[in-house]
């Protein structure tokens, strides 16, 4: 038997918001983002990988990709999507983002016994 869910008023703003605009990389980020603090990774991820679809050069999508796929153990797809996001912060000289994401990626190097060279088709340099 299925089960509707409660949804915050935010997330059923949003979702009508993505409904009215569903070619909006914008209107996927908010919504996307409020599955995330609302505990919903798979809705959030659902709707960080639209963002893209729409704005492919998104660092703060791969970025909060890359937290959620860590989040659910998946390690490969959070190094993938957080090499992308430190690429992508860098290309629009943000420092202090692209360094957290350099941080976060040796974290997950170590945390999902990886190494770099396990990633040859991640171009670190972008």
């Amino acid at each position: 038997m299925f089960r509707k869910i409660f949804e915050s008023k935010e997330i059923k703003v949003l979702r009508a918001q993505v409904k009215s605009a569903p070619d909006d990389p914008a209107a996927h980020f908010n919504l996307g983002a409020a599955y995330e603090k609302s505990g919903r990774a798979k809705d959030a991820i659902g709707e960080f990988e639209e963002t893209l679809k729409g704005n492919p050069k998104s660092a703060e999508a791969h970025y909060n990709l890359a937290l959620l796929h860590e989040s659910l153990g998946e390690g490969e797809n959070a190094i993938l999507h957080i090499i992308k996001a430190g690429n992508l912060f860098g290309n629009k000289n943000d420092q202090v983002n692209k360094m957290e994401a350099r941080g976060l990626l040796r974290k997950y190097y170590r945390k999902f016994n990886f190494k770099p060279e396990d990633f040859p088709q991640a171009d670190m340099k972008e």
